[in-house]
């Protein structure tokens, strides 16, 4: 596992990096989790931007001058395929997932700085994390989910998230999400539905 003091280096530089070119971006994955919730174990950076495709080339080279390493028809390909792509820089990978659902478009609007390893970066406010780690559904990130709604207990914006798990719920034709938000909101005694 790569090293905590190396996970700041490449933290510090993407940050940089995004910032420079004025790239809307913020933090997802194990970091803000930790951020937001209770600190767990990541060996990778992961940000979700707002970038145009017609930007991509340009934004692959600048990428290129600031050291990061990629493929560039793999990143092509996958951004055409997924929407998302990764850099490398000094043995960590950084996930980049391209904003493309209007929860990601809201949370880009809602977000909040963070200092975090001594710079100030972008992360989602902890009812859009809570939400989009939901809607992944993963183990892990219905944990995370989990320790954000018991950090934030009290202080969540229970119609914020309400409104937003059941239209997402409505989009994806299953309950799955409102009811496990409707679960995390009586488990942190935020909201006795």
């Amino acid at each position: 596992m790569p090293n905590k003091e190396k996970l700041e280096a490449v933290f510090g530089k993407v940050i940089k990096f995004l910032e420079k070119y004025k790239i809307p971006y913020f933090i997802i994955g194990g970091i803000a989790a930790g951020v937001l919730g209770e600190p767990r174990a990541t060996g990778d950076v992961d940000i979700n931007i707002k970038l145009k495709k017609n930007f991509i080339k340009d934004f692959l080279r600048y990428a290129d001058k600031a050291g990061f390493t990629f493929d560039e028809s793999e990143v092509m390909q996958k951004v055409k395929e997924t929407g998302t792509f990764k850099f490398w820089y000094g043995g960590f990978h950084i996930d980049f997932i391209i904003s493309s659902t209007q929860l990601e478009e809201n949370a880009l609007k809602r977000m909040c700085r963070i200092k975090l390893f001594g710079i100030m970066a972008n992360f989602p406010s902890p009812e859009d994390l809570l939400l989009s780690k939901i809607v992944s559904g993963r183990a892990i990130d219905i944990f995370d989910a989990e320790n954000i709604a018991k950090r934030y207990q009290g202080k969540l914006d229970k119609k914020y998230l309400l409104d937003w798990a059941m239209k997402l719920s409505d989009q994806a034709e299953d309950l799955r999400i409102y009811n496990e938000v409707k679960r995390l909101l009586r488990q942190g005694n935020i909201e006795r539905l």
